[in-house]
């Protein structure tokens, strides 16, 4: 992935206005929740300045609409790529740039545009940009931006009114806009105005039937598809190409306790059906207020994840298995450090204290323990006990395996422990050989 979209942690965004030219009924930062819409200079090149000591590799300028300040715009983009900052972005809905406007941004060394085409119809691009004529003021700013050299990717929020229209709108753009090769699928996402209004929601069952049909079609025109953080869930037509998801590829270089999708602000989560998924630990889930007025639909695990001693464990291209019998090894750790899969299980027989801390620093989500379960129906704590609850409380799951022989008596005590600690699944092995 080489878009500036991939990493948003190494972007820098500022909000040059928060004024904005159009009124879409969706927009998560409406001009009407800042009371001053528009920062004064100074605090505009204290941002800058804040970027230029983090090293931020590309600067995204947004608004609100930012093309409405034309001379601001035109100075800030000049004095980023002074500064250093090798890639700088425009967010805009382009109706404002006309030839002339595009050449000066190119010129003061602007990169490249997030544009803001919404639908491939223009009644619906219309509707959804609160604007009477903006479908072809924007195509026509889109190619003053390609004609001057900026790249151009497109940024359809799918909303209700736009979900059974996806194949279509990557036909036109690979039709109408040739020399544009990226789009961001974004979604309607609920917060600003669409929070007032849900049933701009789309549906994710009608948007998992959309998505695998415009990727193909997207291939075969040479357009890159991305799924951004205000995109879908993996499982929504996404879980065979993580290498487009934001989430999914800030958590396969971060460490999933160190990135989305687990780290998500709080503003998405995981419904019941996700319990079991392979690709969880690194799919932030839905929106809150989706799983309440869409009930989740259209999210389902495309596949669950496999214990490690159950057939299939090791075929799954979603799932890493390391197996350490008789105990956590420096040689095991550093296997589930190099692991790139969303699930990476620890299949062990011995689990100490000690563990605990390493493996709730590590890519470790799912640990796989073959226990004894002698003396459970009698009150006896085993030793794996406790530091097998705090991995629990870290995130990790778990399933237990118990060989036979076995007591009926502990196998009972055993399954009821499980489901006390919440671990996923007990299972009963046959007896080792020779045992």
């Amino acid at each position: 992935m080489e878009h500036a979209e991939d990493n948003h942690r190494t972007k820098g965004l500022t909000r040059l206005t928060m004024a904005c030219n159009e009124r879409c009924p969706f927009c998560n930062v409406p001009a009407e929740n800042y009371p001053r819409p528009t920062p004064p200079e100074s605090e505009l090149t204290e941002q800058l300045q804040d970027f230029f000591d983090s090293a931020a590799q590309t600067l995204t300028i947004s608004g609100g609409e930012p093309t409405l300040l034309r001379r601001r715009l035109l100075s800030l983009v000049r004095r980023a790529v002074d500064g250093g900052i090798p890639s700088v972005e425009l967010q805009t809905n382009a109706v404002l740039i006309d030839v002339a406007y595009a050449e000066a941004l190119a010129e003061a060394g602007l990169t490249s545009a997030f544009v803001s085409l919404l639908s491939d119809k223009a009644a619906l691009h219309d509707h959804l940009a609160g604007l009477s004529g903006a479908f072809p003021r924007c195509l026509a700013g889109i190619d003053a931006l390609v004609a001057a050299g900026i790249s151009v990717t497109l940024n359809p929020v799918i909303a209700s009114a736009t979900q059974e229209r996806v194949v279509d709108y990557v036909r036109f753009v690979a039709r109408r806009l040739p020399a544009v090769r990226s789009i961001s699928l974004s979604a309607v996402q609920p917060h600003g105005r669409a929070a007032n209004n849900l049933d701009l929601l789309p549906d994710y069952g009608v948007l998992a039937r959309q998505l695998p049909a415009a990727r193909e079609v997207a291939q075969e025109a040479g357009i890159t598809v991305l799924n951004p953080y205000c995109g879908l869930p993996l499982c929504v037509g996404w879980s065979d190409d993580l290498e487009r998801c934001v989430e999914a590829a800030e958590a396969r270089d971060g460490g999933w306790r160190a990135q989305p999708g687990i780290d998500n602000q709080g503003n998405k989560s995981h419904g019941a059906v996700c319990a079991p998924c392979v690709l969880r630990p690194w799919c932030g889930g839905a929106w809150h207020a989706y799983w309440q007025h869409r009930d989740g639909a259209g999210i389902a695990a495309p596949a669950a994840r496999v214990p490690p001693w159950r057939a299939g464990a090791s075929a799954s291209p979603w799932q890493s298995v390391v197996s350490a019998p008789g105990g956590l090894t420096d040689a095991h750790r550093s296997t589930i450090q190099s692991a790139k899969t969303p699930t990476v299980w620890l299949w062990t027989d011995r689990l100490t204290r000690a563990d605990v801390v390493p493996l709730l620093s590590s890519r470790c989500t799912a640990v796989g323990l073959e226990v004894t379960a002698d003396g459970l129906a009698s009150g006896a704590r085993p030793d794996w006990l406790r530091p097998l609850r705090a991995l629990l409380r870290g995130g990790c799951v778990a399933h237990l395996a118990v060989r036979r022989p076995l007591r009926s008596a502990d196998r009972l005590a055993l399954a009821a422990l499980a489901e006390r600690l919440g671990v996923a699944g007990v299972d009963v092995l046959p007896a080792r050989r020779g045992a």
